[in-house]
């Protein structure tokens, strides 16, 4: 359902990785839970990070794509399927999905994607921003938080200070990490080790945009070998359900 994605990306598909992938016991599918809940040009907009009341407005709309979206993930869970969704957090702490659906994905990702910020600001004004927003979305209730570093490193260079510290948060939240296979983030051989050093799960993520990222984790392994580590180094996230 994510507006970023090739068409073509459908449960069938999934269900024919862990068919004929030996490697691959499950697919868990995340969606954008803003292309869920909010037609393409609202979600691209961005507004609702500053005013949920947009949230509020789609909201009965939105649980109606979900309940369907859900029912249709449904029919491939004998296949290995299984639903889950991406979300970002509001200014008011929500999350972009109704909690009464929280118990229906089985893997809830928290991510940032955007800051309703002025990014010609004071580099500290937004590192303390982000922070802050990063170490609540960690207490929202979230398994992983996905790509964690990708939008500040994107605004300014982390270093491996600041990264210690959000593996140290995500520790005491007990949420897992997401080592992302879609973008190249500077950061990623730093908070590998990291999350080795602490104990931090580490969810190996495709975060596939299309079919030819499916199953593709040439990049984890070549960052694992990069942080000087195996797969036996790394304790993994498993998913509960």
């Amino acid at each position: 359902m994510s507006y970023c994605a090739e068409a073509t990306l459908t449960p069938e598909v999934y269900a024919n990785l862990v068919k004929t992938n030996p490697e691959v016991d499950a697919v868990y599918i995340t969606d954008h839970g803003m292309a869920v809940y909010f037609p393409s040009e609202t979600a691209w907009s961005w507004t609702y990070m500053a005013d949920s009341r947009i949230f509020d407005k789609q909201k009965d709309w939105g649980n109606a794509r979900l309940e369907a979206h859900l029912a249709n993930i449904a029919k491939f869970k004998n296949d290995g399927v299984h639903p889950g969704l991406e979300v970002e957090m509001m200014h008011d702490g929500r999350l972009t999905i109704d909690d009464p659906f929280r118990d229906k994905v089985e893997i809830l990702i928290g991510s940032v994607h955007y800051l309703h910020l002025d990014i010609e600001e004071d580099k500290k004004i937004i590192l303390k921003e982000w922070k802050n927003h990063t170490k609540a979305l960690l207490n929202t209730g979230i398994s992983i938080l996905g790509h964690p570093f990708r939008w500040i490193s994107n605004q300014m260079p982390v270093t491996r200070k600041i990264v210690h510290e959000i593996v140290k948060d995500a520790k005491e939240a007990g949420v897992a990490l997401e080592l992302n296979g879609h973008h190249v983030v500077p950061t990623d051989i730093d908070m590998l080790q990291e999350c080795v050093e602490i104990g931090v799960p580490v969810a190996i993520g495709s975060d596939s945009h299309a079919i030819s990222e499916i199953g593709d984790f040439r990049y984890h392994i070549e960052i694992i070998d990069a942080a000087g580590l195996s797969m036996a180094d790394i304790r993994r996230f498993t998913p509960k359900k």
